[in-house]
């Protein structure tokens, strides 16, 4: 398929979102799309889920931690696509859930002590709370995160019995992005991180990075209108992983794969896995636990057949190199958080970047562009240039508007003596100056 924007002249100013299903099976599917470039053999292995219904599901014993970002940067439509999303998470809860909400801006304060029981009191509590939040202050994610993560002493770790998911709305306005990564990291342990993004325009990188350090998700709630339908959808895959403990399998032993801690394989969301391969071999073996019995796929490289089979190998045009190129550099700009020294990350990063036309934190693709916009000898003009902001939000800083006004008015309310005595000491100096004038 191709895939093209309707219409001339869309302004950039939300992310671009293809849906997309596959045709439903009654087992996982994978299938293998590959590239080959300068003598390597880039591949994309892609794996299907079933949908939850096509054997005996049954659902996780689970511990939930909603954390709600209620920073500055929120404010706006963007804190009301949170609540609305938060609520509608909330009501989706079991019985048999525990569960708590985490609210942060410049500080983390959780609504219950320690997890509590998904009854239905506790469940209205929470949503009463979270209608009464407003986005104010200024940002710190990581005291939040740290805490979702049972990183700091204070909040009860749960035993290995419950399934610790970690569901985080955000719109990402963040400037510490490698600590962040680097605090998830060492405070996962087995649990899942799952991001939502908030917004017409969030922080994408951070939101998929985070997931992916997380072994989670990223869901991207852009409207209002949105919000159910998303939140639905990623309540159904928290309650039950399809594969669990996932295992790949090259034949080729000098494989770099991508990502390195595989996520569980969820209904309605695919999982892809990109490598390079110098002696690609025959196949790929893709192996996990499903329902708690082992499952394995063997999936053949080359070009496909006309027959159909549930495993096929495709053969693609460029794309998937540069995919496996992104996911090496975000692993190199990882290691800068466990230590490795900057030049040595920017050596490998410009080097892979450069190889794939990419741009990065130590590259830049400058386009420019040749045909003249002004007639030659015709006088340049001077004009503000508007700046771009998401579409639905204002560009409101970290900072409470409310604080500031505030502060404004009382400044403003201080000076009016300083002005007034002013105003009377010039009269007193200019009336006697006006007067020698006038006898002179």
């Amino acid at each position: 398929w191709r895939v093209e924007l309707a219409g001339q002249g869309r302004a950039a100013d939300r992310d671009f979102v293809l849906e997309w299903a596959p045709a439903a099976g009654e087992a996982p599917r994978a299938a293998v799309f590959t590239e080959e470039h300068e003598g390597d053999t880039y591949a994309l292995l892609m794996l299907l889920p079933p949908p939850p219904e096509a054997d005996g599901w049954a659902p996780l014993a689970r511990e939930v931690i909603f954390v709600l970002d209620t920073s500055g940067s929120m404010h706006g439509a963007a804190i009301e696509q949170a609540r609305a999303a938060l609520g509608a998470a909330l009501a989706r809860l079991e019985p048999w859930d525990e569960f708590n909400v985490i609210e942060f801006d410049d500080r983390a304060r959780p609504l219950f002590a320690d997890s509590v029981p998904a009854d239905p009191a506790a469940v209205e509590r929470a949503r009463a709370w979270v209608a009464g939040l407003e986005a104010d202050g200024g940002t710190d994610m990581r005291g939040a995160l740290a805490l979702a993560l049972a990183a700091e002493p204070g909040y009860r770790r749960r035993g290995p019995e419950r399934v610790r998911q970690i569901v985080f709305l955000t719109d990402g306005a963040v400037g510490d992005e490698e600590e962040l990564f680097a605090t998830i990291s060492r405070g996962l342990g087995e649990a899942r991180l799952f991001t939502v993004g908030i917004g017409s325009a969030p922080n994408g990188y951070f939101m998929r990075r985070a997931a992916e350090v997380g072994r989670g998700g990223y869901t991207w709630i852009g409207d209002l209108a949105e919000v159910g339908g998303a939140i639905d959808e990623l309540a159904r895959k928290l309650e039950g992983p399809v594969l669990t403990d996932l295992e790949v399998t090259w034949d080729d032993p000098t494989a770099e794969s991508w990502p390195e801690r595989l996520p569980d394989l969820y209904a309605g969301e695919p999982l892809v896995v990109a490598a390079r391969l110098i002696d690609p071999g025959d196949e790929v073996r893709v192996a996990g636990r499903r329902a708690g019995v082992w499952w394995e796929e063997t999936v053949r490289l080359g070009a496909a057949d006309a027959t159909p089979r549930p495993a096929a190998a495709v053969e693609v045009g460029p794309g998937v190199r540069q995919l496996w190129a992104r996911c090496e550099i975000d692993h190199w700009l990882g290691r800068l958080v466990e230590g490795l020294p900057e030049e040595e990350v920017r050596r490998e990063v410009v080097a892979t970047a450069l190889d794939h036309h990419l741009v990065s934190r130590y590259t830049s693709l400058v386009a420019v562009d040749v045909t003249p916009a002004r007639p030659a000898g015709a006088a340049l003009a001077a004009g503000a240039v508007p700046l771009a902001t998401p579409d639905g939000q204002l560009p409101v800083g970290g900072t409470s508007a409310a604080w500031n006004l505030l502060v404004g008015l009382l400044l403003m309310l201080g000076a009016l003596p300083l002005l007034a005595r002013r105003r009377r000491v010039a009269a007193a100096t200019v009336a006697p100056a006006v007067a020698h004038g006038e006898g002179g």
